[in-house]
């Protein structure tokens, strides 16, 4: 009998050291945290009392643009809904040919919108009630040219078949990554001109730099340097286009 109790004891034994078991890994682990978190507090008060200087410098790569993207659109109205996309539709299908003739690949068109609206009349002698009196359609077509030579003779090929809205001219760069990297080391340079400078004016020296951070790298507004005829009817001003980047950087001041 005396047996038989022992045996029914050992799985409430084997519950038990189970339990303690877990309660020495929580306490281990609660150890680790708190010896993790004293250790930041303390690193942090280390560098918070560190005299810093921060700066942001900015950098801009000047380069020569040798594609450009340009939105160009239809737009026609007519009594009948069906009347005015049928005109947009076929003025569209001229513009696709003329800019294939120029050279212009398929993968670099693409249609980037299409709309239809009603049109009213809402002239007082109606008793304010709108008339319908039409409709408008319009379409536009977003066109990458990789060689700035047949740009003005584009554009001019597009209107003649019934282009009639030009949204947008952008040049640029068709590989950009050499332009701002040297946008990127021109802003650490300059934000390290503007730390020296400010530091020594303090009468203080840099230190270590702390921190470092990319504020992004975009094309600027382009910049006219020349006049330039690419057609007989179109002239395109060729010139530079500013890549501008900037970095926030943080010294460490020592004197």
């Amino acid at each position: 009998m005396e047996r038989g109790r022992r045996v029914a004891d050992l799985p409430a034994a084997e519950d038990s050291a189970m339990c303690l078991k877990k309660e020495l890994k929580m306490r281990k682990l609660l150890s680790i945290i708190a010896i993790s978190i004293a250790a930041a507090g303390i690193g942090h008060a280390d560098t918070a009392a560190v005299p810093q200087l921060t700066v942001t410098g900015q950098g801009v790569a000047q380069v020569v643009p040798n594609m450009a993207r340009i939105s160009l659109g239809v737009s026609e109205r007519s009594d009948d809904a069906g009347r005015a996309l049928d005109a947009v539709a076929g003025s569209i299908a001229r513009m696709l040919t003329k800019l294939t003739e120029a050279g212009v690949a398929e993968r670099d068109i693409q249609s980037t919108q299409v709309n239809l609206s009603p049109q009213y009349d809402y002239n007082r002698k109606n008793n304010g009630v709108p008339v319908l009196v039409g409709f408008v359609a319009s379409s536009t077509l977003s066109v990458k040219v990789q060689d700035l030579s047949t740009l003005g003779a584009i554009m001019t090929a597009v209107t003649s078949v019934g282009a009639n809205e030009i949204h947008g001219l952008q040049f640029d760069v068709k590989d950009r990554a050499g332009a701002e990297d040297s946008a990127r080391a021109l802003a650490v340079k300059d934000a390290m001109h503007r730390a020296k400078v400010l530091a020594e004016a303090a009468g203080l020296k840099l230190g270590s730099v702390l921190m470092m951070q990319e504020g992004g790298a975009a094309p600027g507004r382009p910049v006219m340097m020349a006049m330039e005829r690419a057609s007989a009817d179109m002239p395109i001003a060729a010139g530079e286009m500013g890549i501008t980047s900037s970095v926030t950087m943080v010294f460490e001041l020592v004197e």
